[in-house]
């Protein structure tokens, strides 16, 4: 199975899916797919990496082990992303009515997908 294969089945089993996509801790997009025009991850890609890597950081500083989920919410839309393996990150954009549950657990689901396809 493809990256955008996986995204395609966690942004259609999401309600409120705005776009999801695959990212690289060097802040590289490395597959997305979007159900709006306007949503384009690899603007925010870099951003977010460097949120994830200071996640990380402060966690194994304060001895909390490693960081799984980092979730952001704004006044427009809610941003679920979680690690996959040690270089990747995959992360989805919700509306602010979107299905935050569904969108954590179809995330956690694909993380195994992701990990095999990067392998």
């Amino acid at each position: 199975m493809d990256f955008k294969a996986i995204l395609n089945e966690i942004v259609a089993s999401v309600d409120g899916s705005i776009g999801a996509g695959l990212v690289g801790l060097d802040g590289i997009v490395i597959d997305q797919v979007s159900v709006k025009a306007d949503f384009d991850i690899t603007v925010a890609g870099a951003e977010y990496a460097t949120i994830i890597k200071n996640a990380k950081k402060a966690s194994e500083s304060f001895g909390l082990g490693k960081t799984n989920e980092v979730l952001i919410s704004t006044d427009m839309a809610t941003m679920i992303m979680m690690t996959v393996g040690s270089e990747y990150f995959v992360a989805i954009a919700l509306a602010l009515d979107g299905n935050l549950g569904r969108g954590r657990l179809e995330l956690k689901k694909a993380i195994p997908k992701f990990e095999k396809a990067l392998s």
